[in-house]
């Protein structure tokens, strides 16, 4: 299992199969194996061939995986991707505070090594941005504003940057975001984009997209799931694409300059951060994260 942050549940394979042996006896007999992902927030095991357990690390994971069970079955069939599907809705017990999910296994692998590598297809930035404009597209009208999903991000830029001059880390030491101030100084200064709000992923970064082959195929991890500024889920041009697909991105999703600066920013401080955090923990996070920030640095 990763290294414990303060605050997060001890979670062991043992512990995840007394969950599953005793609230998912059917599933007994499936073979039960731990993960190695470039996530966060849960502790992530395979069940069979055609299963994947969460196991929420702390409340504010628990507080996401509810989301997802609430806003899953709303998007399955109106995104060009697919998305977890929740075959079991695990409770709480004596010795695990928290609920816990089995899904659907989405077969394939996440793009980080693809990334990483700059192997990314050419046809990622096509269905990138078709997966953004289709969570546009979703009507919020339609849904009472009491269920709109809500979340730490999509607010003002100013929000997403209040962190970088004062945040400090037991590992880390305290965050140097000089290289990046420039960047959010100008975003800041250009304006505010559209501020209609939109349905936002809000985390369109390798870990959470799968693919098979050349095909991207999979959009994963709904926790961070809000509502805000459409500007905000550019992330991956800078997360996942290079120059040329970046701008074959913009294109068709005709991004003005104002929005475009805000989501190179918004990608840059989510980079900034990742690394900062993750580095000294030698997560595989850190090296997307510093990934983002050269390729934000670069336009």
């Amino acid at each position: 299992m990763p290294a414990l942050f303060d605050g997060e549940t001890p979670v062991t394979d043992e512990l995840v199969r007394s969950l599953v042996d005793s609230q998912c006896p059917r599933w007994r007999d499936l073979p039960l194996s731990p993960m190695t992902t470039s996530g966060t927030e849960h502790t992530t095991y395979r069940l069979g061939d055609a299963l994947l357990v969460r196991v929420p690390r702390h409340e504010d994971a628990e507080a996401g995986l509810r989301k997802e069970v609430d806003w899953l079955p709303r998007l399955r069939g109106r995104l060009p991707l697919e998305v977890p599907e929740v075959e079991h809705l695990g409770t709480p017990t004596e010795r695990y505070p928290h609920i816990w999910t089995v899904n659907h296994w989405i077969e394939g692998e996440d793009v980080a090594a693809r990334v990483l590598s700059d192997t990314v297809p050419l046809a990622w930035p096509d269905a990138l941005a078709e997966t953004v404009a289709a969570l546009r597209d979703i009507d919020l009208g339609a849904v009472p504003r009491e269920e709109w999903p809500r979340g730490s991000r999509g607010g003002h830029l100013s929000e997403r940057a209040e962190g970088l001059d004062d945040s400090d880390d037991v590992l880390s030491g305290p965050l140097d975001a000089s290289h990046i101030r420039g960047i959010v100084d100008d975003a800041l200064a250009a304006g505010v984009p559209d501020e209609r709000p939109v349905l936002l992923h809000a985390d369109l970064i390798p870990g959470n997209l799968v693919a098979r082959g050349d095909e991207l195929v999979g959009l994963l991890d709904f926790g961070t799931l809000t509502t805000g500024y459409a500007a905000t889920d550019l992330t991956p041009a800078w997360w996942v694409l290079g120059p040329d697909g970046r701008q074959r991105f913009r294109r068709l999703l005709e991004v003005d300059d104002v929005a475009w600066a805000w989501g190179r920013a918004c990608a840059a401080i989510q980079g900034c951060f990742a690394h900062w955090i993750y580095g000294p923990r030698g997560h595989d996070l850190a090296p997307l994260g510093a990934r983002a920030v050269t390729q934000a640095l670069a336009d």
